[in-house]
């Protein structure tokens, strides 16, 4: 676990975070209140879901339309030196947006997006020399990505939307007299777009230094797939492929399995190029996070894929041993430069857990999932090389799983988890007494690593994530309390104190 030994922290989508200076959703400056809650805390991680570039609509954080770069509804606008203006109209749809107690993407969008325009305005402008200049070295240093992206995003509106296939037949088909035109054409809202991503990892370093302050390893969440509409698969579509949809297989959760209509990863290409695209993913998640969360690990050893000659689906590859080269190949390159817990969760072959085992990567224990043949595990027996959690995004909150499991479930988690004994026989009910047995649970667990979602800390049923819907409290969840009043807060500073209490007492304080 490269050195880093036992540890606990909070999972939290920044979209989430509230603060007093937000416009509707987390950003970047929501950050540092909790941050120092986390210290008080005696937490040491904080793991993020991904904060790639997504569209204006689209409230999903895996929707990425760029597997690099991040997206702009985390820039802080307060924290723009061009600074930015709202008028009376703008103000009340930023209002609603702050008082609304999901977040409104669309809306939130409009407002961000229509400062940016203003601030970039001003930097072209009347901006610092130091500034430009510093733009200009960032542009160049990342000018392997930030130009196939900036093209595709100001494309992306030149075309009002339309996915890249749908685009001009030279334009879709990146003929090299085509995109040169269409950056000429397009070189304004080209440039706005790059200058959109310097600010934002600008913002983010700034975030990175408050973290090294209050002594909080960062996490991120590193999506297997990328959109079909992504720059990605329109400037790289020999590694991101649209010929097949990716999925899942049928297996006991669902007779049909899943199709989830996005392209496939030649991994066959990539290896042939030197692994460019992949690497420079790395590179860049390293260079943002202490900590990556590597998505669906399963499919970095085999892709379910379907198309129109398998419509059922067929893996690939399709023999064990070819899928068991292919992953350990992959998560040598992925664990470049940093530490990696592998979400290696639902159905997964033994291989896989054993080559990552080997490889000396984590995996997953979500505690309700955790048993074998109806059997719980007894988590002081978890492998220590594992990150043990109370739930995930896509899991109901675990007061919600508490209250609603079966009775013999509650009874099997008493009999084997040995902080829950003294609750035998076990009641469908909810108390602080379950409450703090549940996470003493999961903190004195063999596993080195452990992670609770914001809700499980607080003991509320609020979702973030019901795989499988679409609806509007999907990926909308906000938080009740601005960050900057979790310490001013007697609720918050006594939960704090109490988890600290129990950080200790499971051998995990800093």
């Amino acid at each position: 676990m490269h050195g880093l030994g036992r540890l606990s922290g909070v999972v939290q989508p920044l979209f989430s975070v509230r603060s007093r200076s937000d416009i509707g959703i987390g950003d970047f400056g929501s950050l540092s209140g909790l941050l120092d809650w986390l210290h008080r805390a005696e937490q040491r991680l904080l793991m993020l879901l991904p904060l790639t570039p997504t569209s204006g609509g689209d409230t999903s954080p895996y929707g990425s339309r760029c597997s690099l770069g991040l997206s702009l509804l985390y820039i802080h606008l307060d924290w723009l030196p061009e600074g930015v203006a709202f008028d009376d109209a703008t103000m009340q749809a930023v209002s609603a947006a702050r008082e609304s107690p999901t977040v409104q993407y669309e809306a939130v969008y409009r407002v961000k997006r229509a400062a940016l325009e203003t601030a970039f305005a001003r930097f072209e402008a009347q901006g610092s020399k130091a500034r430009a200049q510093a733009f200009a070295s960032w542009e160049a240093d990342n000018a392997h990505w930030i130009d196939a992206y900036s093209t595709y995003a100001a494309l992306s509106e030149a075309y009002r939307g339309a996915p890249w296939w749908e685009w001009s037949a030279p334009l879709a088909a990146r003929k090299p007299e085509a995109v040169a035109l269409a950056r000429t054409r397009h070189a304004g809202p080209i440039r706005f777009h790059a200058w959109i991503q310097w600010v934002a990892e600008e913002q983010w370093k700034r975030v990175q230094e408050q973290a090294r302050e209050a002594g909080i390893l960062l996490c991120g969440d590193d999506p297997f797939a990328v959109s079909a509409d992504s720059a990605d698969a329109w400037w790289w579509p020999q590694f991101v492929r649209r010929d097949a949809r990716l999925g899942v297989p049928p297996d006991e959760f669902s007779s049909e399995g899943q199709d989830w209509g996005l392209p496939w990863i030649d991994f066959q290409a990539l290896e042939a190029d030197g692994d460019s695209w992949l690497t420079s993913r790395v590179a860049k998640m390293a260079s943002y996070f202490h900590v990556r969360r590597i998505d669906h690990a399963v499919g970095y050893f085999r892709q379910y894929l379907r198309d129109e000659k398998n419509p059922q689906g067929t893996f690939l590859p399709a023999d064990e041993p070819s899928q068991q080269t292919r992953g350990e190949r992959s998560f040598k390159l992925l664990a470049h430069n940093a530490p990696l817990v592998a979400e290696d969760l639902g159905v997964i072959p033994r291989f896989v857990r054993d080559t990552l085992a080997r490889l000396g990567q984590a995996g997953y224990q979500v505690m309700r999932w955790s048993r074998e043949d109806g059997v719980y595990r007894d988590p002081h027996h978890y492998p220590k090389t594992s990150l043990v959690t109370t739930g995930t995004h896509d899991t109901e909150p675990l007061k919600t799983w508490w209250l609603q499991a079966e009775s013999w479930e509650r009874e099997a988690v008493c009999r084997t988890w040995p902080e829950m004994e003294k609750l035998s026989p076990p009641k469908a009910e909810w108390n602080s007494e379950v409450h703090e047995a549940l996470l003493r649970s999961a903190l004195n667990a063999s596993s080195d690593w452990c992670v609770f979602p914001w809700q499980d800390l607080l003991g509320i049923e609020q979702r973030v994530n019901l795989p499988g819907t679409v609806g509007p409290m999907n990926w909308t969840c906000r938080a009740d309390v601005e960050s900057e009043s979790l310490l001013t807060s007697r609720k918050y500073r006594e939960l704090a104190d109490w988890l600290a209490k129990l950080t200790r007492e499971g051998k995990r304080a800093r």
